[in-house]
């Protein structure tokens, strides 16, 4: 199947109508009690027991091009599913993830109705998004998580649900405008979907840049893309760190170190002057600390490690480590492109531009979600999982159950036709490893205590050797702190200007107390409290439920599968 090119002529736009809806409920997961809609023709209020059959009587009346979103829809969508089962509606489901629902289509009369969630295309709060897109509609507040339950003959709760889709009815078509304003495109169904179409709009005219083609070449290409590293070199308390953020990483790196193109060789070994990737077999310094190359373990997860081992990684991480102790022991096999390209320079001014003019407002916030979006989707994963309703014998389809009643399915199909570059993905994300790694070894690995994807907690000492600045690619100094305490990765505490903070991978943050960072940083372990909602799929399975209390507890360098400590020192594990 030949693709279609990445070119200013390679996207589609949809004029599309966003209107919008939503739920409110007795408590977390608790029953239906209220729903509140935008449409066409105006605000409308549904409750009582026939409350969903109202609802989709007006969703059914507004058809595409009209977008049904909510935000955070997942939990809306759950209060749904049982009457598209019951009422037998054909339906698809689009899926970013295992568990990630971004749009529900359902056929009604025969037209296509389709919601959306808008946290797809804006990943933040619905009260951000207020803030930025209808300041003049602020989100109400009531206070569920102290105990509040939403009341439908309670006109402060009526007004509060209207507002939540006042917002995005309102709110969804500025976002829209101001993107073809400066973008000259529309919003896609997610934001690395609208950002890949807003670069698209910047590539000169008769510039086209080939997708990748499925085979051996893009599996082995694809063994060299991991994520950002974190880690901690020790693990008791320092009085005094400091906190650098690296300004706009990702982007930086696609303009200052560009993306391979051209002919592509196959070789077993070294080619000198390209931008190649290789499966080496390398030996890490004895004495390492801060590990420079990552591997894969045998079910493909990132993993940093000393000892010996093979990997695969791009020529730039390789040199690095050959400079800084590594040995290089075998080549076992790679590839290497012919050309160095820069295809993102237009794009990422442009991000730039509307940033430093609109300053503190919604552009800046436009143009940030744009340039940050855009790296990974030249990587996407080929899979795509979709839940459907079988039309035929459900039996010889190659998908599975996943309702008790078997009236939806999932199915993860493999699509070679997706359009991708993952060696584009695979060097943006290397050199921003590079850059704090680059920085790290140059100020020296004892000066630094954590380090998480495009941020360094340092010395106080050491500040001076920083090239701070609001430039792309500079560092910003983030944080003060007069005491510091890492505890493993993306788990630390401290104290700044006289305010206990941190941050505990997997606590939820609205139930972490100053108590709790407290204990933390006297190097104590804390268990939170909190309501767990069962998942979607659950929900599709078993219908609504309440959220249920259960406990969990803060992790630390023990349970690390990177880590181990040597001494008062943190260090990397060897490689098995």
């Amino acid at each position: 199947m030949k693709l279609q090119a990445f070119s200013n002529k390679g996207f589609r736009d949809d004029d599309i109508l966003p209107l919008s809806f939503d739920t409110e409920t007795d408590g977390l997961g608790g029953p239906l009690l209220f729903i509140t809609a935008q449409s066409l023709q105006g605000a409308h209020e549904f409750k009582g027991s026939d409350m969903v059959a109202q609802f989709f009587e007006i969703l059914a009346a507004h058809p595409y091009p009209c977008v049904w979103y909510a935000h955070n829809a997942q939990y809306d969508w759950r209060y749904f599913l049982a009457y598209i089962s019951e009422q037998e509606i054909p339906c698809n489901i689009n899926m970013r993830t295992e568990t990630d629902i971004y749009q529900i289509t359902v056929f009604l009369n025969g037209e296509r109705i389709v919601m959306r969630d808008s946290m797809a295309v804006f990943p933040g709060t619905l009260k951000d998004f207020a803030q930025a897109f209808t300041p003049e509609a602020p989100k109400g507040e009531i206070n569920f998580d102290g105990g509040e339950v939403f009341d439908p003959e309670n006109p402060a709760h009526v007004a509060y649900a209207l507002r939540d889709t006042e917002i995005l009815r309102k709110g969804i078509p500025r976002f829209n405008a101001m993107l073809a304003h400066h973008f000259g495109v529309s919003l896609g169904h997610t934001t690395a979907g609208t950002a890949l179409k807003a670069w698209q709009a910047t590539i000169p005219d008769g510039v086209y840049y080939a997708p990748s083609k499925w085979g051996e070449r893009e599996q082995f290409i694809r063994e060299g893309y991991y994520g950002g590293l974190v880690f901690l070199t020790r693990t008791d308390e320092v009085p005094g760190a400091v906190t650098f953020d690296l300004n706009s990483s990702y982007p930086y790196q696609m303009c200052a170190h560009g993306v391979p193109s051209g002919s592509c060789i196959t070789t077993d070994d070294y080619k000198s002057g390209l931008m190649g990737i290789y499966r080496v077999r390398v030996r890490a310094p004895a004495a390492i600390v801060v590990p420079i190359l990552p591997r894969r373990d045998e079910k493909g997860f990132m993993r940093w490690h000393g000892g010996e081992f093979e990997t695969v990684c791009t020529s730039s991480e390789l040199i690095f480590a050959a400079r800084h102790g590594y040995g290089i022991l075998e080549v076992i096999e790679g590839v290497a492109w012919e050309d160095r390209i820069f295809p993102f320079t237009d794009f990422i001014e442009k991000c730039k531009t509307l940033r430093t003019r609109f300053k503190g407002k919604p552009e800046e916030i436009l143009a940030k979600l744009m340039q940050n979006s855009l790296y990974g989707k030249f990587g996407s994963r080929r899979e795509r999982l979709s839940i459907f309703v079988p039309e035929d014998d459900a039996a010889t389809l190659d998908a599975q159950p996943i309702d008790e009643d078997g009236y939806f399915w999932l199915k993860k199909e493999f699509a070679p036709d997706l359009r991708c570059i993952p060696e584009w993905a695979v060097f943006i994300t290397a050199h921003a490893r590079l850059h704090l790694l680059n920085q790290i070894y140059t100020i020296g690995v004892e000066n630094v205590i954590y380090g998480d994807t495009d941020s360094l907690t340092v010395l106080p000492h050491v500040v001076d050797q920083f090239d701070s600045g609001n430039a792309y690619g500079q560092w910003k100094r983030e944080k003060e702190w007069a005491q510091f305490r890492a505890i493993a990765p993306k788990v630390y505490a401290g104290r700044v200007d006289g305010k206990l903070k941190g941050a505990a991978k997997g606590m939820p943050k609205k139930r972490m107390t100053p108590d709790h960072w407290a204990a933390l940083l006297a190097g104590e372990q804390v268990a939170v409290d909190y309501l767990s909602l069962p998942s979607l799929r659950v929900a599709m399975k078993k219908g609504p439920e309440r959220a249920k209390q259960v406990s969990r507890i803060s992790t630390n360098i023990e349970h690390s599968e990177n880590w181990r400590l040597q001494g008062t020192r943190v260090v990397p594990k060897i490689a098995p």
